[in-house]
């Protein structure tokens, strides 16, 4: 996960009310029920992202952990696409980027992306013990909640037919960097943004996912979401209103984040929303960049509200 501040925000209803007036919603036309996001699963997916170890970018955990992401996209039904590239680290290092693109009903025209990290942080520079600041985090909630939510929702469209394409993006070395520097996170998204596969890419909105599987975590607006897509905020508190889930997407502020949304918004010049938890004193949970961020603190219900939410809200467009 990457840096962040904390602001106030009297006045940032006036912010949102303008986003909202993007114009790219169409009704709703239904084809039966909407597709159930199976929370079980996703948990014992959480599971084995722990097991294959702390995806830092170049190692061979990460090798294995982006190979089964991959044929965890395939048994769903997804082409999958890669795009592989290197980059240099804030602190110096070399490392190779390997970002994963499953594509749902890839021939349709109308198309929504979806997208989460999947690296781990090389180091829990948030520990208290400055031996354990040299180990890498588990990244369990931040990193591999995003990839098993993004897979759960692959798995529920699986046989459906649909109106639309949704593209899963699993990006690289997210989490590489140091709050001095902005730029030096999100290297793998900063790539695809500049570089977008299938040349063109333009989906009609995103969301991003980032530490949404917390044990008690809710998902008020971020603010430079509410700057960029504040219209595909109001579509997830509708959808979770629907489905009974409105108190974990409550219309509040958090933020600004800098998060893989800005540069997949600002590069791809469309609307991407980031979902992410903060406690409501502006803060990430305290295992986070630690080495305690592992699946004790995960939540079945926590993964089935964001997937299922997320499932609703693409049901109910067309």
């Amino acid at each position: 996960m990457t840096s962040r501040t904390f602001i106030g925000f009297s006045l940032l209803s006036l912010t949102l009310l303008s986003a909202c007036e993007l114009p790219f919603f169409s009704k709703a036309k239904k084809k039966g029920t909407a597709p159930v996001f199976d929370e079980n699963a996703a948990f014992e997916q959480i599971l084995t992202y722990e097991k294959l170890g702390p995806a830092v970018p170049g190692s061979k955990e990460s090798t294995a952990t982006g190979d089964w992401i991959t044929s965890t996209l395939k048994a769903a039904g997804a082409e999958v696409l890669e795009q592989k590239t290197s980059a240099k680290t804030h602190d110096g290092h070399q490392i190779p980027i390997r970002n994963l693109i499953g594509r749902v009903n890839p021939g349709a025209k109308t198309r929504f992306m979806l997208s989460a990290h999947w690296d781990a942080r090389p180091y829990a520079d948030q520990e208290t013990d400055p031996k354990l600041r040299k180990l890498p985090v588990p990244a369990v909630n931040d990193g591999g909640s995003g990839v098993v939510v993004l897979l759960g929702i692959a798995k529920a469209l699986q046989g459906r037919e649909l109106p639309f394409g949704v593209d899963f993006l699993f990006l690289d070395a997210e989490d590489w960097g140091t709050p001095s520097i902005p730029k030096s996170y999100c290297l793998g998204t900063q790539h695809f943004a500049a570089n977008p596969i299938p040349q063109g890419y333009k989906p009609k909105f995103g969301i991003n996912f980032d530490m949404v599987g917390r044990i008690g975590a809710t998902f008020p607006a971020e603010i430079y979401s509410i700057q960029r897509a504040g219209a595909v905020i109001e579509r997830i508190q509708k959808a979770a209103h629907k489905l009974g889930f409105q108190d974990y997407f409550p219309k509040s502020f958090i933020g600004p984040v800098v998060d893989d949304h800005i540069y997949l918004s600002d590069g791809l010049g469309v609307p991407v929303v980031d979902l992410i938890h903060m406690t409501e004193e502006g803060r990430f949970p305290p295992e986070w960049h630690t080495r305690k961020d592992t699946s004790e603190f995960i939540s079945r219900t926590t993964l089935k509200v964001v997937g299922q939410t997320v499932i609703q809200l693409l049901w109910d467009e067309e």
